[in-house]
Order: C-alpha cells, then sequence, then structure tokens
C-alpha cells in the first residue's frame, strides 16, 4: 500500500498569515505518507523569508525531493515538489501552456515494493481555456508513462468542469475521491479542486482530507495499491 498526499502548502503561510514550514512538515508527518505531492512550494522569496523550503521539508522530513521552478521571481520563485520515502528513477520538469502565471507538471517515477509507479504533480491556472490547454498538455505526458501512474495536484477546477472530465477521458484516469469533502479554502470549504487521479490498474483502498489550518487548502490523501 502508498499512501499519496496532494497539498497546496501556499509558500506555507497559514490561515493566520502566519509563516510556517514546521508547520507544514507537521502536518505531512502526522499523515505518515510515502509519497506527497505539493504546490505553491517557495524557493528563496521575500514573502517567505527567502527560505529553500523543497529542502527544508526534505530534511524535516527525512524524503527524498524533487522540485519545479515554474514561477520566477528574482533568483528565487515558486512551483512543484514532490516529497518521497521512496527510491527516486526519474524525474521530468514539463512546462504547460500559460496566459497567467507559469504553470508545469513535475513528473517523478519511484520504485515501490509493490512495483514502479510514475507521479504528476500540477498545479493549474486560473482561467477556464488555460485549464483545458493544460489538460490537453498534461494528458500526453501521462499517456507516455509505461508504469502504473497518477496525477496529482490542485486543478482550480470542479469535478464536473471541462479541465477535469477531458484529462480523465483522455488518460483513462479515475476521481480517488469523487465523492469526498471540500478542500478550499481551509477556513470554509466550499469547492473540492484538489485531485488524486490514479489509473484504472491501481486499487484505492481509502481516503481523507486534513482538517489543518497551516495552508489556504486542505490536504487529501490516498491509500492505493498497485498489486
Amino acid at each position: 500500500m502508498i499512501r499519496i498526499m496532494t497539498y497546496n502548502i501556499r509558500g506555507a503561510i497559514g490561515m493566520d498569515n502566519a509563516l510556517s514550514v514546521e508547520r507544514i512538515a507537521e502536518v505531512i508527518r502526522n499523515a505518515n505518507a510515502r509519497v506527497v505531492c505539493l504546490q505553491e512550494v517557495h524557493t528563496l522569496r521575500k514573502v517567505s523569508k527567502l527560505g529553500d523550503q523543497p529542502i527544508e521539508l526534505a530534511k524535516l522530513l527525512n524524503m527524498r525531493a524533487a522540485f519545479q521552478v515554474n514561477y520566477r521571481e528574482g533568483v528565487g520563485g515558486l512551483g512543484n515538489a514532490i516529497l518521497t520515502t521512496l527510491d527516486i528513477e526519474h524525474t521530468r520538469s514539463h512546462i504547460l501552456t500559460s496566459t497567467g502565471e507559469q504553470r508545469g507538471v513535475l513528473e517523478v517515477g519511484v520504485r515501490a515494493p509493490e512495483g514502479p509507479l510514475t507521479i504528476f504533480c500540477t498545479h493549474f491556472g486560473l482561467s477556464n481555456d488555460e485549464r483545458v490547454q493544460q489538460a490537453k498538455e498534461m494528458a500526453g505526458w501521462i499517456n507516455s508513462a509505461k508504469t502504473a501512474k497518477v496525477a496529482c495536484g490542485d486543478l482550480n477546477a470542479t469535478a464536473k468542469d471541462q479541465p477535469i472530465t477531458e484529462l480523465l477521458s483522455a488518460t483513462g484516469l479515475f476521481d480517488a475521491d469523487a465523492d469526498g469533502p471540500m478542500t478550499f479554502d481551509a477556513g470554509n470549504p466550499h469547492k473540492r479542486i484538489d485531485f488524486i487521479l490514479p489509473d484504472p490498474t491501481i486499487k484505492v483502498l481509502g481516503t481523507d482530507v486534513i482538517k489543518t489550518m497551516a495552508s489556504d487548502h486542505l490536504p487529501l490523501i490516498a491509500d492505493l495499491s498497485l498489486l
């Protein structure tokens, strides 16, 4: 069994507007996930006190990290990260067509005792047309993966919206938490825009949304079986 988490951490700035990488690490540690897909991870940004959050989180959690900078700001920026206790076999950074803030897809292949798994972590844009195009592009990379695969992220759309329905239709992935609770915003959850999307060879053993004010999103976890 592999427990996977997806979590938009908003640069480790909580609903109380306090910055705390340690608080984000505590949420992840308590979830006991083996793969963690993160969005809005900051590196060397003034707003987050010039911290290198992928490195800090990896050290705090004793996990391996892959990081993709999408939006650049001076010497720093923000993007997607994947933390894992598993062996990383490959890392690829894909750039998405973006009309607003630059977006991307971080692809990481891991080797679990149950077998190989390819993980895709993303954060879609803010306009529907932009998200539809990004879903089409992401589907191509997902379909090229030769192993079991799962896509995760903040897709800025709900399950019935075109970007999600087209992504699932193009890839054969499914919604691990189709009847699950809302994930945004953390103070008053009213939208489910954070997703874990496995392929049909993967069995979902259970899902949960964690209540925490450490970010403006709530983290989603899923227990997956590759066997």
